[in-house]
C-alpha cells in the first residue's frame, strides 16, 4: 500500500496538470479525481510513521538481544529512508534526493549508535551519539530550508530536535523496562511526526502550486 501511495505521489508531482490544458470537467467528475495535495500529505505521513515504527522495532529488539529481529528492522529503516529521500526527486532532482538520503543515514546512524551504546552500557558513546544526532538535525534543517523557502530553518531545528528527543526517550525507557512510559512516548512521537510530515507537505504545496 505504501509503495502504491508513493508511486501515486511521484506521478502526481511529475505529470502536467490536465485541467490547465482542457476545459473544466463537471463537478462530479472533478470530485472523483485524487487531490494531489491531500495525496502528498498522506504519502508523507505514511513514510514518516514507517520511519518511527521500524526504528522502534530496532531499539526494542536490540535491547532484548534479538539479533535477527534487529537486523531486519535495520534493513527496513534504510529502505524507508531511501523512499523518503526519493520522494524529493521529482521536485528537486536526484542530487537533492541523494543528499537527503545521506542526511537521513546520519540520523539513523546516531540513533543506532545510541541504542547500541546503551546495550553495551557505554555512557561516553551514548553522549557522542546524542551530539551527532543534534548536529545532524541542524544539517537536515539547513538543507530543507535552503531547498524550500516555506520551511524556516529555526522551526525545522526545533521540530527535528524534538523528534530526536523522542527516539532517545524511547530507547532509555526500553532499557529501564518502562513500557508504560514508552507507550506515552510512542503516542507523542507519532503525533509529532505527523505534524512534521504535514509541515513538509504544506511547504511543497506552497512552493509548487502548479503541481497541486
Amino acid at each position: 500500500m505504501l509503495i502504491r501511495t508513493l508511486a501515486l505521489l511521484l506521478a502526481l508531482c511529475c505529470a502536467p496538470l490536465a485541467w490547465s490544458q482542457t476545459p473544466a470537467a463537471p463537478a462530479a467528475a472533478q470530485a472523483e479525481k485524487p487531490n494531489a495535495a491531500l495525496t502528498t500529505r498522506l504519502a508523507l505521513r505514511d513514510l514518516w510513521v514507517e520511519h518511527i515504527f521500524w526504528v522502534r522495532n530496532y531499539a526494542l529488539a536490540n535491547q532484548n538481544g534479538k539479533a535477527a529481529q534487529a537486523e531486519t528492522a535495520a534493513k527496513e529503516v534504510v529502505a524507508n529512508a531511501t523512499a523518503i529521500a526519493n520522494s524529493l526527486q521529482p521536485l528537486y532532482g536526484q542530487p537533492a534526493a541523494d543528499q537527503m538520503l545521506k542526511l537521513l543515514a546520519g540520523h539513523w546512524g546516531a540513533i543506532k549508535d545510541y541504542s547500541d551504546a546503551g546495550v553495551a552500557k557505554d555512557a561516553a558513546k551514548q553522549k557522542a551519539a546524542m551530539d551527532t544526532l543534534v548536529s545532524n538535525a541542524k544539517a537536515i534543517a539547513a538543507f530543507l530550508a535552503k531547498a524550500n523557502p516555506y520551511l524556516p530553518e529555526d522551526t525545522l531545528v526545533t521540530l527535528l530536535s524534538a523528534h530526536g528527543g523522542h527516539h532517545i526517550s524511547q530507547i532509555d525507557q526500553f532499557a529501564k523496562m518502562d513500557y508504560a512510559g514508552e507507550a506515552k512516548t510512542w503516542h507523542a512521537m507519532r503525533e509529532h511526526i505527523l505534524g512534521v510530515a504535514d509541515a513538509l507537505a504544506g511547504a511543497l504545496v506552497k512552493q509548487f502550486p502548479e503541481k497541486f
